[in-house]
């Protein structure tokens, strides 16, 4: 018994300890969860149509980006003459920073503009009309002084072919597309919150389920391997009894009974074993046996019971 105990309480000890950390882990992300429920998330049936709005306007946001950004890299270049390969990448982080305020400050202003509440929120902010007037005014002294950038840049593209078509398109080209790619990222913006909500509630649910597994497979292993060892160690035990039976037939020793006692039939070694086990995986000191020797069973040897230390 003192064999099986050691053989089966080792693994449980180290099983039991891994599953109380993911215990603790699956009421901090459950408690995460809870928080996460509070605010707008997309229910099953939209969230296909949400995610499709969300990637589209994204896609056609990136384009804007990269096509404005472009753009702006003539205009830069017209302004910033230096020649050189070290220069490039400066030219580069310009357009790419004019084109990113210019489509936030329009966003900001859509959002003030339209004010509409978000997707699944019912109730919206009062409009301020100080930031309307701030932002309107901001957004017209941009378009206003890009202008002047659009215009250089269309004369950098039509070059000495003085095609006022090419400049003309260029200036509106480029005055339009960061205020179409603001209204844009605003429309996405509608959507974006309960949209990656969504993605961390589903995050959190399969990470939490992943948790939850992995105590129920350690749950069947130590169930598994107690079993495996408790077959393996009762049958040990019936070879040693018939051994055992032949070695007294030999030498004339008289029968020893197991009546009452636990190694008496596989059931109430079973038992025993399990009652062990339990205490012994919650309670890890010694653990003292409910089975009392009888006179009778120990053949004639006064020796007292000690504890079976797990």
């Amino acid at each position: 018994m003192n064999w099986l105990m050691q053989s089966t309480l080792r693994l449980a000890y180290k099983l039991k300890s891994e599953n109380k950390k993911l215990s603790e882990r699956i009421k901090e992300k459950t408690a995460i969860l809870a928080k996460k429920y509070q605010f707008p998330f997309v229910e099953a049936d939209d969230f296909d149509d949400v995610r499709d709005i969300v990637r589209k306007l994204g896609f056609w946001v990136t384009v804007g980006i990269i096509a404005e950004s472009v753009l702006n890299y003539f205009a830069v270049a017209s302004v910033i003459t230096a020649k050189g390969w070290t220069w490039i990448p400066l030219k580069t982080i310009l357009a790419f920073a004019l084109t990113g305020l210019s489509i936030y400050l329009f966003k900001k202003w859509f959002a003030v503009l339209i004010n509409k509440p978000k997707y699944k929120q019912d109730e919206v902010k009062p409009r301020s009309w100080i930031d309307l007037i701030v932002l309107t005014l901001l957004c017209i002294a941009y378009e206003a002084g890009f202008y002047y950038l659009c215009k250089i840049r269309g004369i950098a593209l039509e070059g000495g072919h003085q095609d006022s078509i090419i400049t003309n398109f260029v200036v509106i080209t480029g005055m339009l597309l960061p205020l179409v790619a603001g209204y844009l990222a605003y429309e996405r913006s509608l959507y974006l919150a309960a949209y990656r909500n969504t993605l961390r509630i589903d995050n959190l649910e399969k990470e939490i389920a992943r948790m939850e597994n992995k105590i129920a497979t350690n749950n069947q292993r130590m169930e598994t391997h107690f079993k495996k060892e408790l077959n393996d160690r009762w049958a040990f035990l019936q070879e040693f009894k018939t051994y055992k039976e032949n070695f007294n037939t030999k030498y004339q020793i008289p029968h020893e009974s197991i009546t009452g006692h636990f190694c008496e039939t596989q059931e109430s070694f079973s038992r025993e074993a399990a009652e062990r086990y339990k205490r012994g995986v919650i309670h890890p000191e010694a653990v003292k046996p409910d089975f009392i020797i009888a006179e009778e069973q120990q053949n004639g040897h006064s020796k007292e019971l000690k504890l079976t230390t797990i």
